[in-house]
């Protein structure tokens, strides 16, 4: 199955111009991409065509094999480690950059061509992580929230204990 990628590429170089300039340096560049529990697919991007393609290459340029966690790392904070590139390092580098300095809303990217539902878990997924980022920090305020109440019931049963007395 293969499916165009032609009009998602021109939103993403209406919404940050010189996008396409950057990764048409690397044409014609072909890579598979694996995430655990996930089809793989490949990308291939000429002059005349880009497509996703849900088979593999046999000889990409090169192929990035994540885990789901690392996957949505790579999507929240734009990063992929090193070892999950395999291949010309160099063009993976480069295209992930140019990715990684765009400005665009992914939830309305996949909203506009994916529809609702994947558009509710990507925020759901991002949600979630922002969340559990914020937790330890949460947890803190709470521990001395509670440590405070815990100091004043000490204090007035002290007092009550005084005034019993």
């Amino acid at each position: 199955m293969r499916i165009s990628l032609d009009k998602f590429l021109k939103e993403i170089e209406y919404l940050s111009p010189g996008f396409l300039i950057k990764i048409k340096n690397l044409y014609p560049l072909n890579f598979n991409i694996e995430i655990d529990s996930v089809t793989k697919f490949s990308i291939s991007l000429s002059d005349n065509s880009r497509s996703c393609n849900f088979i593999e290459y046999p000889n990409p340029n090169f192929s990035l094999k994540l885990n789901i966690f690392s996957a949505l790392n790579a999507l929240y904070n734009k990063q992929i480690q090193t070892k999950s590139i395999s291949g010309d390092v160099e063009s993976a580098v480069i295209l992930l950059g140019a990715l990684a300095n765009i400005e665009i809303d992914l939830e309305l990217l996949v909203f506009k061509y994916f529809g609702d539902i994947p558009a509710l878990m990507l925020r759901k997924i991002m949600s979630n992580q922002s969340q559990q980022e914020e937790s330890p920090l949460h947890e803190g305020e709470v521990n001395r929230v509670l440590r405070s109440l815990r100091d004043v019931s000490i204090r007035l049963d002290r007092l009550e204990h005084v005034l019993i007395n």
